[in-house]
């Protein structure tokens, strides 16, 4: 049961939000920051409520058995598969994610822009033109880019972002196709199709569906091997749902032209990852570490909305 009163609350998220999330909780609360394991596990026993923005320390039963003052786990963000929810559950922990919070979500697109933007990057080449010009080298001819218009587009996951994704794509003059058996009422501006024809006539795939049981591993062998040999695969959404040692096979046989990702299985421990092995000598892989959502002004709008989620659940009045 959530009790009034002064408390600990821990914000993992960027230090220069830090004053934001102080004042829109009112000063009611002693807020600490901690960037890694290591200084939340200093703070951890004190500890009421977690407000999480970044998603790098994970929060598995051990860590949350020792947060025995824990009343109340936020996160500033749609997905949350490092925390464990059954732990947290059976201590009575309210876990409250940003999913489903449709009014706040429809308003935040940097996860649509940075998708379009690693579509943009892998069609045209972007990581070998910038590198040979670095190198000193000025050759046009060897980085001829794709044109986007008339191509079409294979959606996976059409809700939030991937109808922005969609209309982004409708502004380059291609053909819309998308997949989601969840998604009501259907967006106009995408052509409804099964998975397996969306990926044999797509010449890009994005991936904007949330992780879970159905859709962990939801792009693997079977489903690159479907895919046009010069077409582009992005993912934005969690690294588990693209089988990522049948990527690896796929970029080894040549069977993607480019393949462009924000998020990877295990992050942010990737130092020894095949797909940032493989990137390292292979411009046609792009890879950035999970910064999609991370635009200053989308996250002052989540913490503002998380801290109020705070107040409400634990009766504080500022």
């Amino acid at each position: 049961m959530l009790t009034d009163g002064l408390g600990v609350v821990l914000f993992l998220g960027p230090l220069t939000h830090l004053e934001l999330v102080r004042r829109e909780l009112g000063g009611r609360f002693d807020v600490r920051h901690a960037a890694d394991e290591g200084a939340v596990d200093a703070v951890l026993p004190d500890v009421r409520v977690v407000l999480d923005a970044s998603m790098v320390v994970p929060f598995g039963a051990e860590r949350i058995a020792r947060a025995t003052k824990l009343e109340l786990y936020v996160t500033a963000t749609t997905g949350a598969n490092h925390v464990d929810a059954s732990a947290l559950a059976a201590r009575d922990v309210p876990l409250l994610t940003l999913r489903g919070e449709s009014d706040l979500l429809q308003s935040l697109t940097p996860a649509a822009e940075h998708s379009w933007l690693l579509v943009l990057a892998c069609a045209r080449g972007l990581r070998a033109a910038t590198e040979q010009v670095l190198a000193g080298g000025w050759d046009r001819t060897r980085h001829p880019g794709t044109m986007l218009r008339g191509r079409t587009i294979g959606i996976v996951g059409c809700g939030r972002i991937g109808q922005w994704v969609g209309r982004y794509a409708e502004a380059f003059g291609m053909r819309r196709l998308g997949y989601d058996p969840h998604v009501t009422p259907w967006p106009d501006h995408i052509e409804r199709v099964e998975l397996s024809d969306l990926l044999a006539h797509a010449d890009v795939v994005t991936v904007h569906v949330p992780l879970d049981v159905s859709t962990t591993g939801l792009i693997g062998e079977t489903e690159l091997a479907r895919m046009k040999p010069d077409a582009i695969l992005v993912n934005t959404s969690r690294g588990e749902i693209v089988d990522e040692h049948a990527l690896v096979r796929a970029l080894g046989a040549n069977r993607l032209a480019g393949v462009g990702l924000d998020v990877l299985v295990g992050e942010p421990d990737v130092g020894r990852h095949p797909l940032v092995r493989l990137a390292a000598t292979d411009a046609r892989v792009v890879i950035t570490p999970h910064i999609g959502g991370f635009s200053p002004d989308a996250v002052s709008r989540v913490l503002a909305f998380s801290c109020h989620r705070i107040v409400q659940a634990l009766g504080a009045r500022v």
